[in-house]
């Protein structure tokens, strides 16, 4: 331990002691003699006391293997985030407009959805409230895995007065409106209505 000592008190004494105009240009010096200094230390260290050097090397090695498991942790994180990123801009993409099936409004001055693209399906409101999503019991069933099993649903708050409302909860790919997202919107004439790849159109329906 005195040697450790004087090693120490060496090094800052000689770095201390170089003229000023000289440190300009001895920084890989410096950095050299640093890691000298270093590993002398520790050579001095293990052979003064080895129990202790080892003692110090486990302390130093626990953080150090708890910063790489979590640096590793978050790439797999980050992996994992970017596939899902892609899987959903992929299913975003898809143009699923011709797989919908549905018919022409049933009853004059009846709200209906109109498929944006394909063959314009239309989907007559009659009840107070119209499900959307993936499973085949919904009203409107688009077939696309960006698409939630029970989405959305549009339902009457008064005569000729119509909400939709996102079901599929604040992680779920959500409801777009005229491009924005909402939880829960006003319907008018001409909206447009986007969930997943799904694009449809509101119309009131009004004589």
């Amino acid at each position: 331990m005195r040697q450790l000592h004087s090693i120490a008190v060496g090094t800052i004494a000689a770095i201390y002691a170089a003229p000023a105009h000289a440190a300009e240009n001895l920084y890989l010096t410096e950095f050299e003699q640093a890691i000298g200094f270093v590993h002398t230390a520790i050579s001095s260290g293990y052979h003064a006391a080895p129990a202790l050097m080892l003692g110090l090397a486990m302390l130093l090695a626990i953080p150090l293997m708890a910063l790489a498991s979590r640096i590793w942790m978050w790439s797999q994180h980050s992996a994992d985030a970017t596939r899902r990123y892609r899987q959903r801009a992929k299913f975003l993409q898809q143009d699923v407009s011709g797989e919908i099936p549905g018919g022409a409004p049933q009853l004059p001055g009846h709200a209906f959805l109109e498929v944006v693209g394909g063959r314009g399906a239309r989907f007559t409101i009659l009840r107070d409230m119209l499900r959307i999503g993936r499973e085949e019991d919904n009203d409107i069933r688009i077939p696309s895995g960006a698409v939630h099993r029970y989405h959305a649903a549009i339902h009457r708050v008064d005569l000729g007065a119509y909400r939709i409302t996102d079901l599929s909860g604040a992680e779920g790919n959500g409801v777009v409106v005229n491009g924005r997202r909402c939880a829960d919107a006003r319907l008018y004439d001409g909206d447009m209505i986007e969930l997943g790849p799904g694009r449809l159109r509101f119309h009131a329906g009004l004589l």
